[in-house]
């Protein structure tokens, strides 16, 4: 018990010296008027992802900024707001006599075309409107979910298809991606609806949903085997042995 007080007491200690460099640091000036705050925002014309802001209150004030999930703390800085929609974007000050805070809104008018560039973003999510994924048990082998090998591209061990799918009552479960005001992913299963987020790695080709997962998922980071219009294939990648999952676009059907 006494070595957890005194542990507890110089976690207290360090805090608290943390804290008081940062109001040295944070809070160099007298409090001021509301109407001293002073600052500009501009757009890049004909690329209005790009938001370039300045702070412009006298004195030597730490800004902080914040618009759609972006921060920073510098006076003159450049953010890019990846998605389409209106945003309050805020700018605030801290001073000795407390935090100012001052806002405006701001409209982005489509998703940024450079930060959404990689094909692999719209094959997977068709853009804002969204693209829903379901089991590809039409395929012509009939055989959708199951493992093989390292490098396999389909079930080549265990294999499953519709039968299997029935039991565990998964056969009709869906799953949506989209980049309307966010990376935005939906799972139904059994009638409902679960709202999650995802990120798609385009470099690595892996793709991390965050909230939620794919139909009998393992909550890993997926591996993207396959990617076109109208299929997807996904695996958790182990050594020398893959498990996959067959899908299709919702309305695709095999030849």
């Amino acid at each position: 018990m006494k070595n957890y007080i005194i542990l507890s007491l110089l976690v207290l200690a360090s805090a608290l010296v943390s804290c008081t460099k940062e109001d040295a640091e944070s809070l160099p000036g007298s409090s001021i008027a509301k109407s001293n705050l002073k600052f500009s925002v501009t757009q890049e014309q004909g690329h209005d992802n790009i938001v370039m802001v300045s702070s412009l209150t006298q004195g030597s004030y730490t800004p902080y900024w914040q618009v759609a999930g972006i921060s920073t703390k510098k006076q003159i800085d450049t953010l890019t707001v990846p998605f389409g929609g209106t945003y309050m974007l805020n700018y605030s000050i801290y001073t000795s006599g407390g935090p100012l805070a001052d806002s405006m809104q701001i409209t982005v008018s489509e998703n940024d075309p450079f930060y959404f560039s990689n094909k692999s973003w719209n094959l997977l999510t068709n853009g804002q409107q969204g693209k829903t994924w379901v089991w590809a048990v039409d395929r012509p082998t009939g055989i959708c979910y199951g493992n093989g090998s390292g490098a396999a591209v389909a079930p080549e061990w265990w294999q499953n298809g519709i039968a299997y799918l029935t039991t565990e009552g998964v056969a009709d479960d869906e799953m949506t991606f989209n980049l309307n005001g966010a990376k935005n992913f939906t799972f139904t299963h059994a009638g409902a609806t679960k709202a999650a987020s995802f990120d798609l790695d385009t470099l690595k080709q892996t793709v991390k949903i965050t909230g939620s997962d794919i139909s009998l998922g393992n909550k890993v980071t997926y591996v993207i085997v396959k990617l076109t219009e109208d299929e997807l294939t996904l695996a958790q990648q182990g050594d020398g042995w893959r498990n996959l999952w067959l899908f299709k676009r919702k309305g695709y059907t095999y030849p």
